[in-house]
């Protein structure tokens, strides 16, 4: 079974908003950008999305879905070496504490796919 086709009990999904501060707002997307990047080459990821913040444009907000149980997630990608100078600096670039909103699927409709 692929990790698109994972039963939802088997995937984690959530929302986190990163407010950042005015002056850090370029520094802290360049950060995120390359966590992002290196994040999207692990072997439970599935799919993010990022997103600005149409009302708060120094607010990030991104969709995140994983192959594996939100304590999985937790223990086992938080701490990735690739984070630690992202997570460290987190204080000094944002406004506000990082929030992360853990979701519970209720239904999906998957997209169109291109042939």
């Amino acid at each position: 079974m692929n990790t698109l086709t994972k039963p939802a009990n088997e995937t984690v999904a959530f929302i986190v908003r990163l407010q950042a501060r005015p002056e850090e707002r370029e520094r802290m997307r360049t950060m995120l950008f390359d966590v992002v990047d290196a994040m999207a080459k692990e072997p439970d990821f599935i799919n993010t999305w990022v997103h600005e913040d149409q009302a708060e444009p120094n607010t990030v907000v991104l969709y995140e879905t994983w192959a594996c149980s939100r304590e999985t997630f937790m223990a086992r990608h938080l701490s990735k070496p690739y984070r630690q100078a992202y997570e460290a600096a987190l204080p000094e670039l944002l406004a506000a504490e990082r929030t992360i909103t853990f979701l519970t699927e209720l239904r999906a409709y998957p997209g169109r796919t291109e042939s």
